[in-house]
């Protein structure tokens, strides 16, 4: 969906392989009525993307951790937002995020620690931001540790079923 930041992302390559910048981008997601494989592909010809963003389409379960496990880093430019797991499930493989401050993304991603924060809709903030993480694999490897470390200590099934445990057992004491 545009609202995903697709074509941001999109723009923010084209001026990434303008700058010299060598990269594979595989996009990962359900198909729309706004932007279906077809004009996904028109987009990424019209900035002669070919060969250098793939497709992979919508995946789920391993398949989807297994591209998670391949990357380098994860790239989320959302428009609109409340709390996308997706930033937490790359944040368990260990991958520094790059996305908006949007809904809760803030509580998700601590800008220069796990992650960094871009402003929406500005693909030249995001083809800076992709940049730096690409060209640097010390800072890309601190940020996923880091990221991995508070996606231990905030965001397991254990730690989610505790504290919905303790909310229930508040209410019920009321």
């Amino acid at each position: 969906m545009e609202s995903k930041g697709v074509l941001d992302l999109l723009d923010a390559l084209e001026l990434l392989q303008q700058r010299g910048c060598h990269f594979v981008c595989d996009v990962v997601g359900s198909e729309t009525t706004e932007i279906n494989k077809e004009r996904l592909q028109e987009e990424i010809g019209r900035r002669v993307l070919n060969g250098s963003v793939i497709y992979k389409g919508c995946m789920y379960g391993d398949d989807k951790f297994k591209v998670l496990k391949g990357a380098d880093l994860f790239v989320h430019p959302t428009h609109n937002d409340c709390f996308p797991l997706v930033l937490l499930e790359a944040m368990a493989h260990g991958l520094p995020c790059i996305s908006t401050n949007e809904g809760a993304i803030l509580d998700i991603i601590d800008d220069g620690k796990t992650g960094l924060i871009v402003e929406k809709n500005n693909p030249v903030d995001l083809a800076d931001k992709i940049e730096l993480l690409l060209n640097d694999e010390s800072l890309r490897k601190k940020m996923g540790a880091a990221g991995r470390k508070k996606y231990e200590q905030e965001y397991t099934l254990e730690i989610f079923e505790k504290r919905l445990s303790n909310i229930l057992h508040t209410l019920t004491e009321s």
